[in-house]
């Protein structure tokens, strides 16, 4: 379980104020303080899981929990004010009750980048796990870039992403005698880069060079 709403950022973070977004609850008989079961997002009928903090919007994919239970959530940590660069946004999931391992689980979702100033940089992994260290992993596949795996409860730095969507599955190998109590995945971003000109537009642009430089030939040769 969570010992606390920064517990699984870094230490600069956790100096930060963290704004909590919604929380779900997986596997339970009933939702610890009214929070709704966690369930795919539909974008049709728009029901299911849907997280949204600032300019970061979660939409949960196919879920596979096995017997564990617990609260999968959304947190943005504020760092460097205005803006959203090098902000972290963190999906959290929680068990709780703790479990003793063997079990394994995973889920799908899609982060996306809203605001069109910014775009992903960085991607981590971190996890809490206690009793025997002997193997436990949480792994984080995101498609387009390499997997990041977490072990024993180990704090991966980011790896290198980009682009303003991305698709991610997290799975779990809990072993005998270990027990995971939670972990988290966390995004940084950055400024946008504006991309090139479009075949047309920059032919239009070198075209409109050409008669600048003839215009500013004749002007000084008369």
């Amino acid at each position: 379980m969570l010992g606390g709403a920064g517990s699984l950022l870094s230490s600069g973070a956790a100096q930060a104020t963290i704004v909590t977004g919604n929380l779900c609850w997986f596997a339970l008989a009933s939702g610890p303080l009214g929070t709704p079961e966690c369930a795919p997002y539909d974008p049709i009928s728009g029901a299911g899981t849907q997280f949204s903090i600032e300019d970061k919007l979660v939409n949960l994919g196919s879920l596979t929990w096995g017997p564990q239970a617990g609260t999968l959530g959304f947190q943005w940590t504020p760092i460097s004010p205005p803006g959203y660069a090098q902000d972290q946004f963190s999906l959290q999931l929680d068990f709780n009750p703790d479990n003793e391992g063997p079990y394994t689980g995973e889920f799908d979702y899609q982060i996306t980048v809203t605001d069109p100033n910014y775009e992903f940089a960085t991607a981590e992994l971190d996890s809490i796990v206690s009793g025997v260290p002997i193997g436990t992993t949480v792994t984080k596949k995101i498609f387009g870039f390499a997997d990041i795996v977490s072990t024993d409860g180990s704090n991966e730095p980011g790896v290198p992403v980009s682009g303003k969507v991305l698709t991610v599955r997290n799975l779990w190998d809990v072993k005998a005698a270990s027990v995971l109590n939670s972990f988290a995945d966390t995004y940084t971003q950055k400024e946008s880069v504006p991309g090139p000109l479009p075949l047309l537009g920059a032919g239009i642009a070198f075209g409109f060079s050409r008669k600048l430089r003839r215009r500013i030939n004749a002007s000084a040769q008369a």
